[in-house]
């Protein structure tokens, strides 16, 4: 009742301590009121909500005189009958003991601040009954986590979800604290689905503030996402992957996160018929920004079924882009070179462009040109299948076609690596001078233009101008992070 029910009743009508409705509400000395079996708990337990301090010490002998509020009750019980709900039922001593243990727990003796020095407050999207209580925004929610009942905690999940789904006032920075984090990581194991998908829901939340991201990985969150990955549940399996792709865009997170095994379990995400679009893309777009990192690019080469998952991908037009994005970075370093060629990556690209699957002059287009003109860097075997698919004339059309200088470079290149081109024999560019010269600096080094095509920002601007590493991005929605680029 302390959800939807609670949102809408007088919050004078709640007990403080139980966020029930109250059966048997009694005044202690201060006044404030609370359910008597609550009070008769935190007597038994020598416990006093900070809130009541120095007025009040219920641990105090004798015990202070509780005094029953006839009126309120009599309010309570019409309040009840008026809008149809049953009326309260007294809590038992043993239920009353279960909840003071858990404000107990996440109140430490002695501790003065909050989360960010800051005392909780009611809002539109926190819990007013712990408002007299004193407790931090981290502790309301901790109090609400270490409850037993899976549904409860279920509950107590989505309210957080809820929180943490919109991100303002800072608070999602505000609860990722290293108690709520290690709740969070337990209850994503717990073996209650609802509770498992909800907390995962709310990790995918708490990750899409930047300033989290590297917390999160620190706070062990990691294996317990990777494990999800190929958990039962495909809900489960879609925040898995949503969290670790928001993770992965923070440049640090992406070595540790490729060392705790997450890149297999990722293709065979993306390679999963049995998942939904959502999941797959996120999966595919986390791939490609650990593939930034050169140790999961010989991590993901390594990998049994990676060629064939992403070939796969590149097949199907919803997942083409994250699928292309990898491969591209994937074709500069030479055993992602040689685990391409070997998979037949060669034909399958060549393929789109030649069945104008990829658009002409699309961003996606860029990315089949980066993944080819990588595969032709120093591998004897690459002319003779890119002949084989009919590569010549595709890239033919790039080449002497309109476009950007970078564009048509890319392919005039690659097509030198094919072969059988009058003007490739002869060593001539289709470009001369300046242009020429220009291109020849960031030409010659695949890893650069490569990384540079593959970036979700449209990259020739980044290419032309400038040889350093590519910007990074960092959003903080994901949903926003899964909108493919405009190119």
């Amino acid at each position: 009742m302390a959800g939807a029910a609670a949102a809408a009743t007088p919050p004078e009508f709640v007990c403080p301590i139980s966020g029930e409705l109250m059966a048997d509400p009694v005044i202690v000395p201060s006044g404030e009121t609370f359910e008597r079996g609550c009070v008769e708990a935190c007597v038994a337990l020598g416990f006093t909500p900070a809130a009541l301090l120095p007025s009040v010490d219920l641990a105090a002998s004798p015990p202070p005189a509780l005094i029953p509020n006839a009126n309120l009750r009599k309010a309570i019980s019409s309040y009840c009958d008026r809008v149809g709900l049953p009326r309260p039922l007294a809590v038992s001593p043993e239920e009353a003991r279960s909840i003071v243990r858990r404000l107990m727990a996440v109140r430490e003796p002695g501790r003065a601040g909050g989360v960010n020095g800051e005392r909780f407050e009611s809002s539109s999207s926190s819990s007013p009954e712990f408002a007299a209580l004193g407790l931090t925004l981290e502790e309301a929610v901790l109090v609400r986590l270490l409850d037993d009942e899976p549904s409860r905690q279920e509950g107590a999940l989505e309210a957080l979800k809820q929180m943490l789904r919109g991100g303002e006032n800072g608070v999602r920075r505000a609860l990722c604290t290293p108690r709520l984090l290690d709740g969070l990581r337990r209850l994503m194991g717990s073996g209650h689905e609802g509770v498992s998908v909800s907390a995962a829901a709310c990790v995918v939340n708490l990750s899409l503030e930047p300033a989290n991201r590297v917390q999160l990985v620190r706070a062990e969150l990691v294996p317990v996402l990777v494990g999800l990955l190929a958990a039962a549940f495909p809900e489960l399996r879609d925040h898995a992957a949503g969290a670790v792709y928001s993770l992965s865009i923070e440049e640090r997170n992406r070595i540790p996160i490729g060392v705790l095994g997450a890149v297999p379990p990722l293709l065979r995400l993306l390679a999963s018929a049995a998942d939904g679009d959502r999941a797959r893309r996120d999966a595919g777009m986390a791939l490609y920004y650990l593939s930034l990192d050169e140790m999961n690019r010989s991590r993901l080469a390594r990998s049994a079924g990676a060629v064939a998952a992403l070939v796969g991908a590149a097949g199907d037009a919803a997942l083409r882009r994250p699928a292309l994005m990898v491969m591209a970075n994937l074709a500069g370093c030479g055993e992602g070179r040689e685990a391409l060629i070997d998979g037949g990556a060669v034909a399958a690209v060549a393929g789109l462009m030649r069945r104008a699957a990829v658009a002409p002059g699309s961003t996606e287009e860029e990315y089949c040109l980066s993944a080819l003109h990588g595969m032709s860097r120093g591998n004897v075997r690459f002319g003779g299948l890119a002949r084989a698919a009919g590569a010549g004339e595709v890239l033919r059309r790039v080449a002497e076609g309109p476009g950007g200088g970078v564009r048509r470079d890319v392919a005039w290149r690659t097509l030198r690596a094919v072969g059988g081109v009058a003007a490739a024999a002869t060593g001539e560019s289709l470009y001369g001078g300046e242009d020429a010269a220009a291109a020849a600096p960031w030409m010659d080094d695949v890893s650069v233009m490569s990384e540079a095509m593959a970036m979700p920002q449209f990259p020739r601007r980044l290419v032309e101008h400038a040889h350093g590493a590519p910007p990074r991005s960092n959003t903080t929605a994901l949903d926003r992070l899964r909108q493919a680029p405009n190119g």
